[in-house]
């Protein structure tokens, strides 16, 4: 029996992403700020603020391959599917949804599309063809 899934709302998937950066992008922070030893060390070296960014971006994307969930997701229990089989997306297909991620919500186009669709979706879930789902 297959189990049926609905397309989380805004609301969720903002909520498990909060959680996702305190459980994992503001340690990685605070690491690189005691290696470096000091505030203006660590806000001048452009390089490892990228870093930060990516390492974040790597485990969360270990998390979604190995189980469909990091941990904000598990939190409310949503997933992140393919739209079309329903099974989990590859590495290289998570690694990309998230530079889409970054890209468009940098430039503010991610805030504003999926308030333009009916169903919610970001420009970044449109592009990798996935999305998060909730159970029903």
């Amino acid at each position: 029996m297959k189990t049926k899934a609905k397309i989380a709302s805004r609301f969720l998937r903002f909520k498990a992403f909060v959680i996702d950066i305190f459980l994992i992008y503001v340690p990685i922070l605070y690491l690189f700020y005691f290696l470096l030893g000091s505030k203006d060390a660590f806000l001048h070296n452009g390089f490892v603020t990228a870093l930060c960014s990516f390492l974040f971006g790597f485990i969360q994307a270990l998390f979604l391959q190995k189980s469909a969930q990091s941990p904000g997701l598990k939190a409310y229990d949503l997933y992140l599917i393919e739209f079309k089989s329903g099974k989990r997306l590859s590495f290289l297909k998570i690694i990309l949804r998230y530079i889409v991620f970054f890209i468009s919500f940098g430039l503010l186009i991610g805030v504003i599309f999926s308030f333009f669709r009916k169903d919610s979706l970001n420009l970044h879930d449109i592009l990798t063809q996935s999305c998060i789902v909730r159970k029903v």
